[in-house]
């Protein structure tokens, strides 16, 4: 007998759905590159995914770019166009508020995917 539980999603897959969803909502909040007015292709997380979980979904750490922006920020690290992202966000002492929120811990779990799923379905 088949069992009438139904299967829950991996969390690996409710992230990719968030990503995604965060990623279309993002080019209709932001349609042009923060660096070249350029429409937007790609979101960037400013603070890294792998460093603040915290932020992945915030949009102060979001950077509207074009691909070719996004791909010369991270094969070249190109500090001009993080120095131009900082200066157009607000300057250093928005960095350095963006960063201290970046340190704080959270729990990333079913529920925190399935919270954020709802806030971007909000904003679409």
């Amino acid at each position: 007998m088949k069992s009438l539980k139904k299967k829950l999603p991996k969390l690996g897959k409710l992230q990719k759905q968030c990503d995604t969803l965060m990623q279309q909502v993002g080019k209709n909040l932001f349609p042009k590159s923060i660096i070249s007015g350029l429409p937007t292709e790609v979101l960037h997380h400013l603070v890294e995914k792998s460093v603040s979980s915290r932020l992945r979904y915030d949009w102060e750490n979001l950077i509207p770019l074009t691909n070719a922006e996004h791909c010369r920020l991270h094969q070249s690290g190109d500090l001009w166009i993080v120095t131009q992202i900082i200066k157009k966000k607000g300057g250093l002492e928005w960095y350095e508020a963006l960063r201290k929120r970046g340190r704080e811990i959270i729990k990333v779990n079913r529920e925190y995917y399935e919270q954020q799923m709802e806030e971007l379905k909000k904003l679409q």
